[in-house]
């Protein structure tokens, strides 16, 4: 695609604890990704937001504090990561048909290329792809030198962040 950004990229914000602030968050990354012209098709999109309002949606509800998110462009895949300062890790349930919630991370393992979750330094850290130009070859040498960027800064949460 012409003027799509081949380099590595990442965007790093914070989410305040309030379910209106997805809508904020989902806006941010949509842009982003809009501004890197990665070459998501239309469906791509609409997975990235929906995805991004379940992981995002699902740290400000269970630990009531801020959430950082980074937005990452690796040339192949736009990878979300939601890091909060909330103890456990999360996981899949299968939710009684007639239940209003608990469908989220199901959706995150059925539409993402790659999914998990991993332990931090002030909580945990969930995190999905959506691959761009071919499947996901996991973790990628561009994301490791992307520690010191703008992500670097926005996850520094501490427990004290509530």
């Amino acid at each position: 695609m012409p003027g799509r950004l081949s380099s590595p990229a990442s965007y790093g914000f914070r989410v305040p604890p309030a379910r209106r602030s997805v809508s904020e968050a989902r806006r941010r990354i949509a842009e982003r990704v809009r501004r890197w012209r990665t070459g998501m098709s239309a469906d791509q999109v609409a997975e990235l937001l929906l995805l991004s309002s379940e992981v995002i949606t699902n740290a400000v509800t269970h630990t009531g504090v801020t959430c950082a998110v980074c937005v990452r462009w690796t040339g192949a895949e736009v990878r979300v990561e939601v890091t909060d300062t909330g103890p456990q890790l999360p996981h899949v349930v299968s939710p009684a048909p007639a239940s209003e919630s608990g469908r989220g991370l199901w959706l995150v393992a059925a539409l993402a290329a790659a999914w998990g979750t991993k332990q931090g330094p002030a909580g945990k850290v969930v995190w999905f792809e959506i691959a761009v130009a071919g499947p996901s070859t996991g973790s990628s040498p561009a994301l490791a030198a992307e520690a010191a960027g703008p992500c670097a800064r926005a996850t520094r949460l501490r427990r004290a962040d509530a």
